[in-house]
């Protein structure tokens, strides 16, 4: 799983009471986290919202109870307690419809509301192990002496996308000395006018927080984490800092804060998920990130600050956010020198192996958007997918420009009239496209979002590069590569299942799945436990070769002539 960008996954909410007519409603927040024997186990939120006029009958809160394969606390209605200037407020709860994206329950007022309203609910930490399936880095986990999460996972809120003036405060009375609470906006305590939705989808970090800067004094900027991680985070961090300044000089949001929280899994599996100008990755107990490249992921994680779509579904947008990131997290560090030349290859034609070997390659993007959440394969389409269209999109500006235009002039318009208060969204896009290349781009976009295959413009990433014809041999692991710790949903043609392995097999070891990626020669080593014995198999974890596309060095052309 890579990411979740806040928004993605607002569905049609609930009308609530409606602002008050001189700016937004107070909504004050006390997060009360609970140590017991020294460690944290409990996470305590208080709300008091202001005068929020709800009839009887009519929703006061929100949440999820699953939220993208994830479940989260899920309150009862008899666990939240509720008062108002009358006393008492009973309340009655309703699930919801399920969506592609989570189930959602809401909580409704027995009687009128009067005056403010406080709401006291609080929940213990997920409990995790070797067999939890990954996903979205939403759950709330206990970390060293601490906790680790999203919002979405203990908050019950304010149904509604009105705007709140809110106050976020950390009672850390309950917690051991030297305790920290850091949110996604800052720490400790905050204020912030936004929607409560960016209270459920940001992240939060209390206990022996360590961090870079080691005093938290780093401005907008830092990394934090719980438990010791296994790589250099200093050195991480200064080559992202570096990244993340350039970047938001080039969308125009100098800057922009940004927090990066780093969280160990039990189970040999990375993650990573981006939320309100905040991002957590998780690594495996193997020491495996999401990537076999921290620094990219962050720089693809970083990307999503800035270029989305406005309206429409997930699946029918994702290519654009997830395409943008893939290709500015590149080109962008190229032009920080963050990266040079070299690593700039590698990891362009990562991205094309990505997209020309995927088997879902041929799905439409409605089609991969509804495996997207269930099957890691097609979750990697619109990254590949929007990645591919967008080089090929700059490439075309560029030679029909003579030079003077690119996917630049696009993307910052996008985000320019985004800030100004337009809806920017798919049918503007492609107006805006066939306003550079014309008419036959209408239908290139069309072919993208029906899955045809995309070949490289001849002059993509000129004049360094060109794009040559090959084969290559799908990544195929053979089960759930979202589901590490047991082999699950094994599917009987696979390498892995002509090797010995079945379904159920508890997994004791096996080499790192981004190695096995990396390298197309690399052979699984795999020991499983079955009916108490352990047993080991090697296999090729690759398909039959399909045809592909990858970039090459054009002899004799100078780094320094390589201008993106």
């Amino acid at each position: 799983m890579r990411k979740l960008t806040l928004g993605l996954l607002a569905t049609s909410m609930l009308t609530f009471g409606a602002a008050a007519a001189e700016g937004p409603a107070p909504l004050d927040v006390v997060l009360r986290p609970h140590a017991g024997g020294g460690v944290a186990d409990r996470m305590d939120v208080e709300l008091r919202i202001a005068h929020p006029g709800v009839a009887a009958g009519q929703p006061l809160l929100r949440m999820p109870t699953t939220i993208v394969s994830t479940p989260t606390a899920g309150y009862d209605a008899s666990a939240i307690v509720a008062r108002d200037d009358k006393g008492p407020l009973p309340l009655t709860m309703a699930d919801e419809a399920p969506t592609p994206t989570g189930a959602y329950r809401h909580y409704d007022v027995g009687r009128a509301t009067v005056g403010d309203v406080v709401v006291r609910y609080g929940t213990p930490p997920r409990a995790v192990g070797v067999a939890t399936r990954n996903g979205p880095l939403f759950d709330l986990r206990q970390q060293a002496d601490g906790l680790m999460g999203a919002g979405v996972y203990f908050m019950a809120l304010p149904a509604g996308e009105q705007p709140y003036r809110i106050s976020l405060k950390w009672d850390l009375s309950d917690m051991p000395k030297g305790a920290r609470g850091i949110w996604s906006l800052g720490e400790g305590d905050q204020s912030t006018v936004g929607p409560a939705e960016l209270l459920a989808f940001s992240f939060y970090a209390t206990g022996s927080v360590k961090s870079v800067p080691a005093d938290g004094k780093g401005g907008n900027f830092g990394l934090y984490w719980l438990v010791q991680p296994p790589f250099d985070v200093n050195g991480l961090a200064t080559g992202i800092q570096r990244l993340y300044g350039y970047m938001s000089h080039f969308f125009k949001d100098d800057g922009a804060p940004y927090r990066v929280f780093i969280r160990a899994n039990p189970y040999p599996a990375g993650g990573g998920t981006a939320l309100a100008k905040s991002f957590m990755f998780g690594y495996g107990v193997d020491g495996t990130t999401a990537s076999s490249d921290t620094q990219m992921l962050l720089a693809h994680e970083m990307t999503h600050n800035w270029p989305k779509l406005d309206g429409g579904e997930h699946a029918a947008t994702a290519w654009y956010t997830e395409g943008m990131a893939e290709y500015y997290s590149a080109v962008l560090a190229l032009r920080a020198g963050v990266i040079d030349q070299a690593k700039f290859q590698r990891v362009v034609n990562d991205h094309a192996s990505g997209y020309y070997t995927n088997p879902y390659v041929a799905l439409t993007n409605t089609q991969a958007g509804a495996k997207f959440w269930s099957d890691a394969r097609a979750q990697r389409v619109p990254y590949g997918r929007g990645f591919m269209y967008l080089a090929r999109v700059d490439a075309e500006i560029r030679a029909t420009s003579g030079g003077k235009r690119s996917l630049d002039d696009l993307a910052l318009e996008v985000l320019d009239r985004q800030r100004q208060g337009e809806t920017v969204g798919l049918e503007q896009w492609v107006t805006m496209v066939v306003r550079e290349l014309g008419e036959p781009a209408r239908q290139e976009y069309e072919d993208m979002v029906a899955g045809k295959l995309i070949e490289p413009a001849a002059t993509g990433f000129g004049p360094c590069y060109r794009a040559v014809k090959t084969n290559e041999r799908p990544f195929d692991l053979g089960y759930d590569e979202m589901r590490l710790g047991v082999v699950a949903d094994l599917r009987a043609d696979s390498p892995a299942a002509q090797a010995g392995l079945k379904e159920g097999d508890l997994i004791v070891k096996s080499t790192p799945k981004q190695a096995l990626i990396d390298d197309a020669t690399r052979q699984m080593d795999i020991t499983v436990k079955r009916d108490g014995q352990e047993q080991s198999y090697t296999y090729l974890p690759r398909g039959q070769a399909v045809p592909s596309w990858h970039w090459e060095r054009v002899p004799g052309v100078e780094d320094s002539a390589c201008r993106l």
